[in-house]
């Protein structure tokens, strides 16, 4: 996803997460002007809703400090409007193809029901057959 605002150009790629275990629901890379890029941005669900977390490195103390961020509020709006919807138009590509792929399973099991079993279809020994 591209976006252009105030003169400065973003290209966003999202790739969100299957199954997300914990609050990261995608990550996120971004380009500005051609010129700088940004990795491994995260998309975190919180209580609040969907926000963008800017890389991180742990401290010394512990705790964790972000090492790249936007510096002014315009283009902190900008990137977090252009990734939220980076990543809102990934989600949609991939839910139709979940959607079918369930559709067919639930086809494919109702087909199977309807199916007449056929005379001369073997059945499964049992475990009291000599043979086994």
């Amino acid at each position: 996803m591209s976006n252009t605002e105030n003169g400065i150009k973003l290209d966003v790629r999202a790739y969100p997460i299957a199954e997300p275990k914990g609050n990261v629901m995608a990550f996120a890379s971004v380009t500005i002007n051609d010129m700088f890029a940004v990795n491994n941005i995260r998309v975190v669900n919180s209580e609040k809703g969907l926000f963008v977390a800017m890389p991180q490195v742990k401290d010394n103390k512990g705790g964790y400090r972000d090492i790249c961020f936007p510096v002014t509020a315009d283009l902190r709006k900008q990137m977090n409007e252009t990734i939220l919807g980076a990543y809102a138009e990934e989600k949609e590509k991939a839910a139709p193809a979940k959607e079918s792929t369930a559709e067919k399973l639930r086809e494919g099991a109702k087909e199977a029901k309807t199916q007449p079993v056929k005379a001369n279809d073997k059945a499964a020994p049992k475990k009291s057959d000599p043979e086994l």
